[in-house]
C-alpha cells in the first residue's frame, strides 16, 4: 500500500494505492452520505490497481497542527472528545472503526471550523488502542512537557490506550473525569495555586488568611494590655484602701509612695510591652537584641527578575545529581531541576545526547517528596538502572550509586540532598 498527500489547484488530495481486494460498503455509504468527522474516498481503478481520493483541501494534518506547538489541556482533550464521536458514529452507522485511518500524518485539522477528520478506508483493519497510542506518542515530541497537567493527561491516556482490555467507554469516563478537573470554577481559575506575592503588591491583598497584618500588633496583646491597666487600677484601688498611698492626716494621696507606685507599675509595663511585641514595629520586621531589623518574612521574589516562584519550585531545589560518564570524553550530566529532560532533540531536551540510537526525548528525571525517579520515554533502544531495562513511563527510584544506562552509554548516579 502507497500513501502520498498530493497538492493540487484546488488544494490537498490524501491518495492510497495498492489496496488489498475489501469489502466496500463503508466506501459506498460514504459516497453517498456525509458523517460528521469521517472522510469518505472517491475509488477508481488505474492500471488494475484500485486507488481511494480524498480531498482534504486546506486542511492540515494533525502532525503539522502538533509542530505548532503551544497545545494546551483543554485543546487536546477537545481533540480528542472529538475522537470519540467519530468513534461513535462508527458504531451509529455499522463502519467499523478499525477501517479509520488513526496515524497523524494522514489525519486532518480544519483551522476554520476546528474539526477533525479523519479517512474511512475499507480493509485497514488496525486496532483503534494502537493508533490512538501512536497518536499520543507522536504528540509527546513537540508537547511542553513542563506542563504537569498536560504531562499527566498524556501519559494517563497513554497507559489507557495500552492496556488490553481498552474500550470506549473507559476513554470516555477518563476524558470526563479529566473535564472535571480543569472546567474553570466560577470568579476565579480552574487550579488554584500558592503563588508568592511580589513586593509591588499591597499589603492588604496579599496576607495570608488568618494572619495579622504588617504593623498591627496581634490582637491577643492588645487583650493582655488591657487586663493589665485594669489589673493596675485595681492594684492603687487597694494600695489607697489600705492606706499604703494615704497621708494619714489630710488623707488624700501621698504624693512620694504614688510616685514610687506609678514608677514601679511603669517599668513592669515597659518590661511586658518589650518581652510581648518584640517582633513587631511599623514594616512588620523584627527587631533583633542587636537593634537591627531581622526580616521575618520569606524572600518571596528573586531579586534580579520579577518573575514570582512557586512554594513547590522552591521545596525541589534541595537536592542534586550528577551523572558521571564512563566514557571520559563524554560530559557530566548535572541535573537541577524537576523535571529534566535528556535527548538529542535540541529544542526539548534539557541535556543533549546526539548519537542516533539516543531517542528525541529518551529519559525523563523528576523529583518529589518520595524521592528522585527515572521515566524513560518509550525510548527506542530503552533506558536500563543497573542492568535492568525500565518499563516505559514507570517511575523506577534512583538511588546513589545507580548505574544508568541510556541506550548503551553509562553513567554512575551521585545524589546529594
Amino acid at each position: 500500500m502507497r500513501i502520498a498527500l498530493i497538492q493540487e489547484l484546488e488544494g490537498r488530495v490524501l491518495q492510497i494505492d495498492e489496496l488489498e481486494e475489501a469489502g466496500r460498503f463503508g466506501s459506498e455509504m460514504l459516497k453517498y452520505n456525509v458523517v460528521g468527522g469521517i472522510l469518505g474516498a472517491e475509488l477508481h481503478n488505474v492500471d488494475q490497481e484500485l486507488r481511494c481520493l480524498y480531498q482534504v483541501r486546506d486542511m492540515i494534518t494533525l502532525n503539522e497542527s502538533f509542530e505548532k506547538g503551544n497545545i494546551t489541556v483543554i485543546q487536546l482533550t477537545g481533540l480528542l472528545e472529538q475522537l470519540v464521536q467519530i468513534l461513535t458514529c462508527c458504531q451509529e452507522y455499522f463502519l467499523d472503526e478499525k477501517n479509520l485511518l488513526l496515524q497523524c500524518d494522514f489525519m486532518f485539522w480544519d483551522e476554520k471550523q476546528q474539526q477533525l477528520w479523519i479517512p474511512y478506508l475499507d480493509g485497514y483493519d488496525k486496532k483503534v488502542n494502537e493508533g490512538i497510542s501512536r497518536l499520543l506518542e507522536k504528540f509527546m515530541d513537540t508537547m511542553n512537557h513542563q506542563d504537569k497537567e498536560l504531562a499527566f493527561l498524556v501519559y494517563g491516556l497513554h497507559r489507557l490506550s495500552r492496556d488490553r482490555h481498552f474500550d470506549l467507554n473507559k476513554l470516555c469516563d477518563f476524558l470526563e473525569a479529566n473535564r472535571k478537573k480543569t472546567v474553570p470554577q466560577r470568579g476565579g481559575d480552574r487550579k488554584e495555586r500558592k503563588v508568592l506575592p511580589s513586593e509591588n503588591d499591597n499589603p492588604s491583598q496579599i496576607l495570608p488568611q488568618g494572619k495579622e497584618k504588617s504593623g498591627q500588633k496581634p490582637e491577643q496583646f492588645w487583650r493582655k494590655q488591657v487586663v493589665f491597666i485594669a489589673a493596675s487600677v485595681m492594684l492603687i484601688i487597694i494600695f489607697y484602701q489600705i492606706g499604703f498611698i494615704r497621708d494619714p492626716v489630710s488623707g488624700g494621696l501621698d504624693l512620694r509612695r504614688s510616685s514610687i507606685l506609678a514608677v514601679v507599675l511603669l517599668a513592669a509595663a515597659y518590661g511586658y510591652n518589650k518581652k510581648e511585641s518584640v517582633s513587631y514595629n511599623r514594616t512588620g520586621k523584627t527587631v533583633g537584641k542587636t537593634g537591627k531589623e531581622e526580616d521575618n518574612t520569606i524572600q518571596l521574589v528573586n531579586g534580579c527578575t520579577d518573575e514570582t516562584i512557586m512554594l513547590e519550585q522552591l521545596e525541589e531545589q534541595n537536592w542534586m545529581i550528577n551523572l558521571i560518564p564512563q566514557d571520559w570524553h563524554r560530559p557530566e550530566i548535572k541535573i537541577r531541576k524537576s523535571p529534566f529532560f535528556i535527548g538529542k532533540d535540541v529544542a526539548k531536551a534539557d541535556e543533549i545526547i546526539g548519537e542516533g540510537e539516543v531517542s528525541r526525548i529518551h529519559l525523563k528525571v523528576v523529583a518529589d517528596a518520595q524521592g528522585v525517579f527515572l521515566i524513560d520515554q518509550e525510548s527506542t533502544n530503552g533506558t536500563f538502572v543497573n542492568g535492568r531495562q525500565l518499563v516505559p513511563w514507570e517511575r523506577c527510584q534512583l538511588k546513589d550509586g545507580d548505574m544508568i544506562g541510556i541506550s548503551s552509554i553509562y553513567y554512575k548516579a551521585e545524589l546529594y540532598s
